[in-house]
Order: structure tokens, then C-alpha cells, then sequence
């Protein structure tokens, strides 16, 4: 009934799986990753201006400004109609400050799709397979996180072999898309200049690229802000691992009138495993809601770790109430 998200892309340095073909399915994902991953291998500092619109019971419309030196020195400003949000990487410390509780799930995704050829994590590749779509010839592989239960299906473009599409579902009700399009060349990279997010094949974000260009990374912006978040971040940072996470109990009402929906939680994981700052972030109903929140304050997890230090960690959980 419950779901545990920590928004990983499955884009990966380690990919396995063998293809008799003129590049096996390890060369074209590895070399895919490195011709469109800004975030590795960058010699020169950049900036990446983003307009967006989202979908939040109505379309909120937003900017997003990043200024990158390397994975460990970067600055970051949100800005969506009221909501504002400034992160700060310096080293092993990320400072996070916002205007509200919680990062809304759909600027989550944002930042995720914007970096989304820069995961490490391995991945299994398999059944590749051509087809046409969109007057274009994709070449298209099913891939797999070993601890993961979803599958998804990448898709790169035959002849450039840009990344254009990751399919999966993410609940059983609920299928995911990502689209990239609109590639150009930037600093020996191709990075696309329009992405999309669809959910169900409704279209819930869409950014477009307005300025990519090298700069001269200015020292003052790793200055942590004032009242900012910090968490600990490291090189092989093991996320927070659930040990003990009782169901909540189906509302009567809701079983009752058959009803389902998803309650989005973000909360945080302390270095003793318990929980803090629970809050609520998509809702599926007051009942179902009332009886996550109640629920999740008993959870316990194995606190995330940097080498053999435990460190304070923020993750995202999803419950999902469906009748069998």
C-alpha cells in the first residue's frame, strides 16, 4: 500500500548487458550519458536559465537559475509565483533555504529532469529494440535498477543517439513520461532545450532552456544563506532505508464508498532513524490523509550514511490506498 521515493534518475555510468549489433547496449547508454551529462566532466563553469510551467491545480508558470562550477560548487534559485527556494553547494554541505515548508514534489521533478543523464547508480539493460516515432528512428532499450521495481523504457534518437524518452509506471495506476527534444551543442555536450514531463499522457511540466552559455563562477555565491537547511553530503551517500513501516489503516468511509487515491508526504529522516518535520504535499483525501500522517510518525528508518557517519536526510513518500 505504501510506496518509498527518493527520485532517482536511472541514467548510469555502469550499465550491463551485451548487444551483437555495431555498438553493444553498454557503448550507446555510456556514450548517450556523456554527450548530453553537463554535470561531469565540465571543464568550465556555466549557467542554466530555465522557464517553466507546471501543473498545481492550475499552471503556475516559474524560473529556475543555476550556476555550476562542479558537482561539489554550484548555486541554485527557484522562483514559482510565491513559492522561492536557494540552494547552496560547497563542498560536503548543501544549504537549502525556502519560504515554505516543503520543496513542492513538481519542482523536485524539474531539477531531476534537468539533470537527468547524471546518475550514478547501475542499472540492467535489456531487449533493445528500433522503432519510429515522431518522423524520427529511436533505438530503445527496457532498464532496471536492481533494487527497483519499475522498468523503464529509454528511447535515444537512432542517428545522434540523443536521449528522447523514459517511460515507466510509477504506481500501478500511473504511467510517467520524459521528453527531450530540441538539441544543441554546448561546450562538447548536446543538451536539450525543451523537456516534458506527462503523467497519464497529460502534460503536467514543461521547461524550456533560455540561456546555456560558460561563465566566470563568482566565490561569493557558495556563502551559505541566512537560516539556510543544512544537510551533509558526500560521494557515495547511501540513502535512508526503511526498517520499520506499518501500513495505515484503510479509512472505513473511504473502503466503504470504494474510494483510492495517493498521499504525498515529504518528511525527514534523522541520524537516530526516527522522523521530523512531516508534511503533507499531495493529497488523496482528508481520511486517507489523516490516517498517513498519523501512521508515518511511527516510522523508523536506517538513517542515511556518509562512509560509516550517519547523516540527516529529506526524503519524499507516497501511500497509495487502492482496494483489492
Amino acid at each position: 500500500m505504501k510506496t518509498i521515493t527518493f527520485a532517482l534518475s536511472l541514467l548510469c555510468s555502469c550499465v550491463s548487458a551485451a548487444y551483437a549489433g555495431d555498438q553493444t547496449a553498454q557503448e550507446l547508454f555510456l556514450s548517450a550519458k556523456k554527450q548530453a551529462n553537463l554535470f561531469a566532466g565540465q571543464s568550465s563553469p556555466f549557467q542554466l536559465d530555465v522557464d517553466f510551467v507546471t501543473q498545481l491545480n492550475v499552471p503556475r508558470k516559474g524560473h529556475l537559475t543555476l550556476k555550476w562550477e562542479k558537482t561539489d560548487r554550484w548555486w541554485r534559485n527557484i522562483r514559482m509565483e510565491s513559492f522561492e527556494q536557494t540552494e547552496v553547494r560547497n563542498g560536503e554541505m548543501l544549504y537549502t533555504v525556502r519560504n515554505f515548508d516543503f520543496t513542492p514534489p513538481r519542482i523536485a521533478e524539474l531539477i531531476s529532469m534537468l539533470q537527468f543523464p547524471d546518475s550514478k547508480s547501475p542499472v540492467s539493460v535489456k531487449q533493445r529494440k528500433e522503432r519510429s516515432e515522431r518522423d524520427s528512428q529511436m533505438i530503445c532499450f527496457q532498464v532496471q535498477q536492481p533494487d527497483q521495481r519499475e522498468k523503464h523504457e529509454l528511447c535515444l534518437e537512432g542517428v545522434t543517439h540523443d536521449i528522447m524518452t523514459d517511460e515507466w509506471k510509477q504506481l500501478a495506476d500511473e504511467k510517467r513520461e520524459e521528453r527531450y527534444s530540441a538539441y544543441k551543442d554546448f561546450a562538447g555536450h548536446r543538451y536539450p532545450r525543451k523537456l516534458e514531463l506527462l503523467v497519464n499522457g497529460i502534460k503536467m511540466t514543461t521547461a524550456d532552456v533560455t540561456k546555456l552559455e560558460l561563465i566566470d563562477f563568482n566565490e561569493s555565491l557558495l556563502t551559505p544563506p541566512k537560516g539556510a537547511i543544512e544537510r551533509r553530503q558526500c560521494a557515495g551517500l547511501k540513502h535512508a532505508t526503511p526498517v520499520k513501516t506499518p501500513d495505515p489503516a484503510y479509512p472505513r468511509s473511504a473502503s466503504e464508498n470504494r474510494m483510492s487515491g495517493d498521499s504525498t508526504v515529504a518528511m525527514t529522516v534523522l541520524q537516530d532513524g526516527s522522523v521530523t518535520d512531516i508534511h503533507l504535499v499531495g493529497s488523496a483525501s482528508r481520511s486517507m490523509d489523516e490516517a498517513t500522517l498519523q501512521t508515518l510518525k511511527t516510522w523508523r528508518f536506517k538513517a542515511a550514511m556518509c562512509g560509516s557517519d550517519p547523516v540527516i536526510s529529506d526524503i519524499e513518500v507516497i501511500v497509495s490506498f487502492r482496494l483489492q
